[in-house]
């Protein structure tokens, strides 16, 4: 699914770093390893799926700045032609 032109699993990444922190901190003052390895966890899928985001703009600010100067590129063709 998209919002826009963004991945929806990619703002997923945002909820993944939320919920993770809370599971980390709350496996520290209960003192559940497994629940601090499993926040842990869950922080890392979040950071990868916000890394991808970064990059999808990226990319999407590029295809842009180059569809505007080929736009352009034309623009200057025809008024020269004309």
């Amino acid at each position: 699914m998209r919002i826009g032109t963004i991945e929806l699993d990619h703002l997923r990444g945002l909820g993944d770093k939320v919920v993770g922190l809370a599971k980390e901190v709350t496996g520290t003052v209960v003192g559940s390893d497994r629940l601090q390895e499993a926040g842990d966890a869950q922080q890392a899928r979040g950071s990868e799926s916000l890394r991808a985001l970064r990059k999808q703009a990226k990319a999407q600010s590029k295809e842009a700045k180059a569809e505007s100067f080929e736009q352009q590129q034309k623009a200057a063709q025809r008024a020269k032609s004309a």
